[in-house]
């Protein structure tokens, strides 16, 4: 998802990059702080991923609860079949396709 995409949670505007919303002035930081910790834990995710570390499942995943990304669910994916786990690996593929069907 590109933070284009996001939306306020309140009036549902797109984020205009400020952080209160300029539709409805909602403050919308501590929203876009999740976001970026999202974003530098899939940054984390691929480097370890990268490197052949296993902890590459677990930041994914940890990405992935905080701001659910196609992005982010293709490396976990990704993540999961290098760790062995193929089973969960295609639940998150299907999970991707009927997301954009």
């Amino acid at each position: 998802m590109n933070p284009a995409d996001l939306r306020c949670p309140t009036c549902r505007a797109p984020w205009r990059g400020v952080t209160p919303c300029a539709r409805c002035g909602t403050d919308l930081a501590v929203l876009m702080r999740v976001v970026h910790q999202a974003w530098q834990l899939r940054e984390a995710a691929r480097l370890a991923l990268c490197a052949g570390n296993r902890s590459a499942t677990a930041l994914a995943r940890a990405a992935c609860r905080l701001h659910a990304t196609a992005h982010g669910k293709r490396l976990l994916a990704l993540a999961l079949l290098a760790d062995g786990h193929s089973a969960e690996a295609h639940e998150v593929i299907m999970e991707l396709l009927a997301e954009s069907a």
